[in-house]
């Protein structure tokens, strides 16, 4: 595998789905997945050499794909959150999948024994992949249990410490996401960042990739300011505002914050000198969210996400078919079991197929899976506006050769 990634693209990365819906030739009309369709599926079920098989796939040489997220856990939105990403795993296979791909649902009720008593089951069954599972917490068990037959896991995790050892971290990465949004600013002549976010981990992972990112290019790191988030901000807005405006070189401010908090910190930047001008103030994904574009503090703030031109099929149609709007672990789980399904055509559901140097082109746009098992992704960046956020700068859609 690491020769492999080593040597220049041999093809565009492959595309495992558009998100497209399927349509009837005769009528027109969008079809989705169905209730007749999962009845037949589990209607009778035998066991061959090659693992559990439904009746009906007999003599096929099937492919098996676990899923496995938390069903059952206790917290409510956390139940919604694993039905709405089985329900992107369930459409990229009716939109992509032949008759010889098998899902296997598997409910981990978000515990790491369960998890790891679901995995076992997996393999006894015949899983040629593991698709989750969604909390950190679970992933090391799961891919020990993985390990024995060598399958890959794809799990849903941000914890980029449990990637690696065949587990692969679907999630888009707070990481890449920093490292996007620095770069396209320093490309713009903006070499000194600083830090402003919540005292919490997603807060320091985010500025522990700043500062990471800025010790790999030799930029400068001014200081971090870190709030309570239950608490007013304004005593850690006043002292970041002292370190900018002494800084004679133009700023990045980066402030990974969201919803009515950042549009309360905003103007409180700009009540104590800071032109947004002179300092860019920078966001990660949890800003593309219309809420808080018409804040005049934003005008020209720039963040990066996910390029919308990828994602706006997939959001149509699992709205149509499921009658609400994808979450971003949906969609991710879309791209996941559409890559299980690619691979599963190439007959390579291996970790040097999932590792392909090339990447591939998914609903979310470009990624690939690094050997260490986190993923890189070609996100866009937006600038806000007083009428919205737009692509000012749109997602690679080819990697340069190189290590994956």
């Amino acid at each position: 595998m690491a020769t492999a990634c080593a040597t220049a693209p041999t093809r565009p990365p492959v595309s495992i789905g558009s998100g497209q819906p399927r349509v009837d030739p005769v009528t027109g009309e969008v079809i989705g997945p169905s209730a007749e369709t999962t009845d037949e599926a589990l209607n009778g079920f035998v066991r061959g050499d090659g693992g559990l098989t439904p009746s009906f796939m007999a003599g096929k040489d099937v492919k098996r794909a676990a899923v496995l997220l938390p069903f059952s856990h206790p917290n409510a939105q956390v139940r919604a959150e694993a039905e709405a990403m089985l329900a992107g795993i369930e459409l990229a296979l009716f939109e992509n999948g032949g008759t010889d791909f098998l899902l296997l649902p598997k409910d981990t009720a978000g515990r790491s024994s369960t998890a790891e008593a679901r995995a076992d089951e997996a393999l006894d069954e015949g899983a040629d992949i593991i698709l989750g599972p969604l909390f950190g917490t679970e992933v090391p068990v799961v891919k020990d249990v993985a390990l024995r037959k060598s399958i890959p896991v794809i799990a849903f995790s941000n914890d980029r410490t449990v990637a690696g050892g065949g587990s692969y971290l679907a999630s888009v990465m707070p990481e890449e996401e920093v490292v996007r949004i620095m770069g396209y600013a320093a490309s713009r002549g903006t070499r000194t960042f600083a830090f402003l976010g919540p005292d919490t981990a997603y807060g320091r992972q985010v500025e522990t990739a700043m500062r990471a990112e800025a010790a790999e290019n030799g930029w400068t790191v001014l200081g971090a300011a870190f709030y309570d988030p239950s608490k007013s901000a304004s005593s850690e807005v006043s002292r970041i505002a002292s370190l900018i405006k002494a800084e004679r070189s133009q700023v990045g401010l980066l402030i990974p914050e969201r919803g009515t908090k950042l549009l309360s910190i905003a103007p409180l930047l700009v009540v104590n000198g800071i032109e947004p001008g002179r300092t860019r103030f920078l966001g990660t994904s949890i800003w593309d969210d219309s809420s808080i574009w018409r804040e005049p503090a934003l005008a020209g703030a720039q963040f990066s996400a996910i390029d919308p031109d990828n994602m706006g099929n997939f959001k149509d149609t699992f709205k149509r078919i499921y009658g609400r709007t994808p979450t971003d672990l949906a969609a991710a789980a879309y791209d996941a079991a559409s890559l299980a399904i690619t691979l599963a055509a190439e007959n390579n559901m291996k970790h040097g197929g999932v590792t392909d140097p090339d990447g591939f082109m998914g609903v979310n746009g470009l990624f690939r899976f690094r050997l260490d098992g986190t993923s890189e992704r070609g996100l866009a960046i937006k600038q806000i506006s007083g009428s919205g956020a737009s692509v000012v700068e749109e997602g690679v859609t080819r990697f340069p050769p190189g290590d994956s």
